[in-house]
């Protein structure tokens, strides 16, 4: 494991995990190194494959390299926030690159004591094939620019997120135990202690993926084949019957939600043409596998999270 030679706590940790990592990493990283407050910064490379390839990556001083082979994305973002010294840990994906102003940009948000975790804008700048931009609208698509600024009552995205480090170690650390990084039940569990979600449009990532439609399918199935399995663990007995109940309806619900979330946004509305049918799919994937998931548990499939 590569260390900090900087003597002071950092400001921010950021975590950059892997198990097999994409040909846009080396981009990721320089967008870090060209931060403006990089002097605040640790950067942890965490690596999932069988033979420590990305090693080789962690040359800069705030570059920490973390080894856990095999193990999937969750726990590989967890193993680097049990190490984490940063007040706060931000979670930026290897497909991903930051702009110079992100880290001043998180630090203002969370300027105000109330602030939990704050996300940001999300920018399509990988292939328009139909599959790649019907991975952006369902993951993405709701932080395109413009977006309204302030406290969401839906997600945060997972490639552009950043916590206090007590809201993960501490108020949600039964959760990280055995979970790993579990961002809808973190975000779960800090509105119900009172804390606050808040979207700030200027902390702003560029999406950088290349995805084809089956790839992309079969990674929703497994997240969705994960999710439905441990909502339902993590349930009561009435709330996991219902979930199991209504698992059918999910299908419906995901496309329905998407498009109309599509539509009503200028920028992905122009998006949404070439897309729509793959989109379509990429929900089905999902709701399959949320479905069997509630009714038959997660199988591998959480084990097969990148």
């Amino acid at each position: 494991m590569g260390t900090s030679h900087s003597v002071t706590a950092p400001r921010v940790s950021v975590v950059v995990a892997a198990r097999v990592a994409p040909d846009t990493i080396e981009k990721t990283l320089a967008s870090l190194s060209a931060q403006q407050r990089v002097a605040e910064i640790e950067v942890f490379i965490v690596d999932g494959s069988d033979d420590g390839h990305m090693a080789v990556l962690a040359q800069h001083s705030h570059f920490r390299y973390v080894a856990l082979p095999g193990g999937n994305l969750p726990d590989l973002k967890a193993a680097a926030i049990r190490e984490a010294r940063g007040e706060l840990i931000a979670i930026l994906d290897p497909s991903d690159v930051a702009e110079p102003n992100w880290i001043d940009e998180m630090l203002a948000a969370f300027s105000d004591k109330e602030v939990w975790a704050v996300g940001g804008s999300v920018l399509l700048s990988g292939s328009k094939n139909a599959g790649n931009v019907a991975a952006y609208l369902f993951e993405y698509g709701a932080f395109n620019p413009p977006i309204v600024a302030g406290d969401v009552p839906g997600d945060l995205p997972g490639n552009n997120v950043a916590y206090r480090r007590e809201v993960l170690t501490e108020t949600c650390a039964d959760i990280l135990a055995v979970e790993g990084f579990n961002k809808p039940f973190f975000h779960e569990r800090i509105r119900s202690r009172g804390g606050r979600l808040v979207i700030r449009p200027t902390m702003c990532v560029h999406h950088l993926t290349h995805y084809g439609f089956v790839a992309f399918g079969l990674r929703r199935f497994h997240y969705g084949r994960c999710f439905g399995a441990v909502r339902v663990k993590r349930a009561s007995f009435r709330m996991g019957l219902l979930y199991r109940l209504f698992a059918p309806a999910v299908v419906p619900m995901l496309v329905g939600r998407h498009i109309r979330r599509a539509a009503n946004h200028a920028a992905n509305r122009k998006l949404l043409p070439g897309a729509v049918l793959a989109l379509c799919g990429v929900c089905a994937c999902w709701g399959v596998g949320e479905w069997l998931g509630s009714w038959f548990g997660a199988g591998r499939s959480c084990q097969e999270l990148y």
